[in-house]
């Protein structure tokens, strides 16, 4: 990549007081990791980088990542912004739904999904045949010359095996050399302990739940949770589905505020479960939803009051499986 863009970018970042370095809402581990990495970088430049994302974080593994390398996280609000700030994405593009407009200017955009900058931004570089925003970073670090700590790299590593699903997700061949690099550089004890730490005691009881109302047919699973159940622990106890040898496609259901949130997890090639969820919600307009082929997930809306609500998911969406 000619990175002689990135060079003017900083040289016309020069003299500004602040600069926020904003992950996507409610951020993933990659999006999290990678805006830590990059506000160091900037901080080595010379630069007074604050991170900062809307939300909270909803996964115990990203909390503890952030506890225990102690990454300054700050809210928007204590940051007071102003629209003398300069904003940087990183790991999500501004315009997107899941990507808050923060008071201030949007300069640049540095992400691996499909999106599309804004024309405004004085730097964009996005990169959708990488698996994960954290190997981009690695090579802002190889470019510009700086050492990757071990607490920069542990937290890369961590956001690079997240955001690849453990290498099971398509990844580049910059994607495995980000990774061999890392793991030479990261504490990889705190590494292992973070990947062992998923779930809290008190979640122990959905395992239960999701046993006692479970229907299994074929290849395919059935459950519905109690109504404090998160989304996030939707997708803990599909992953976890999916384990079993003899379950390929779970759906999971919990309700929340008047909604039924809907998760479903697949390792079957005949079961996009992103077109799925497409599908039987947004087409027929009774709810709205998306992800990826092998993780997706939905909602319907809340003048759904549903009586039933197992039976009700399951007869929604068996009639769109391909069952073996």
């Amino acid at each position: 990549m000619d990175y002689s863009q990135f060079d003017a970018f900083l040289e016309r970042l020069k003299g500004v007081e602040r600069v926020i370095v904003q992950a996507h809402d409610f951020p993933s581990h990659d999006a999290l990791a990678s805006a830590f990495a990059f506000a160091c970088l900037l901080k080595k430049k010379g630069f007074k980088p604050f991170i900062s994302y809307r939300g909270y974080i909803k996964r115990v593994t990203l909390r503890n990542l952030i506890d225990w390398l102690n990454i300054p996280t700050i809210t928007p609000e204590k940051l007071n912004l102003t629209p003398n700030d300069k904003i940087i994405v990183v790991g999500g593009c501004i315009g997107e739904p899941n990507v808050i407009d923060f008071p201030g200017l949007e300069v640049a955009v540095i992400d691996h999904h499909k999106v599309k900058a804004p024309g405004f931004v004085w730097y964009a570089d996005i990169r959708p045949e990488y698996g994960a925003t954290a190997s981009m970073i690695v090579e802002y670090y190889n470019y510009c010359g700086i050492d990757i700590s071990p607490k920069i790299a542990t937290a890369l590593l961590v956001g690079l095996t997240f955001g690849t699903d453990h290498f099971t997700k398509k990844v580049s061949v910059a994607d495995a050399k980000a990774l061999l690099q890392l793991q030479s550089q990261a504490d990889m004890p705190m590494v292992k302990r973070i990947f062992r730490n998923k779930i809290e005691l008190q979640e122990l009881k959905y395992f239960d739940a999701m046993l006692t109302t479970m229907i299994k047919e074929k290849n395919s699973a059935f459950a519905v949770l109690p109504d404090d159940c998160s989304r996030t622990m939707l997708g803990v106890l599909g992953d976890f589905l999916l384990s079993v040898d003899e379950i390929d496609v779970a759906i999971l259901s919990a309700r929340h505020n008047g909604k039924t949130y809907i998760s479903l997890r697949s390792e079957c090639p005949k079961n996009d479960v992103n077109k799925l969820i497409v599908r039987v919600l947004n087409d027929t307009g009774i709810g709205f939803g998306g992800g990826l082929p092998h993780s997706a997930g939905g909602i319907i809306d809340d003048m759904y009051q549903l009586s039933d609500e197992l039976d009700y998911v399951h007869d929604l969406i068996r009639p769109h499986l391909s069952l073996s």
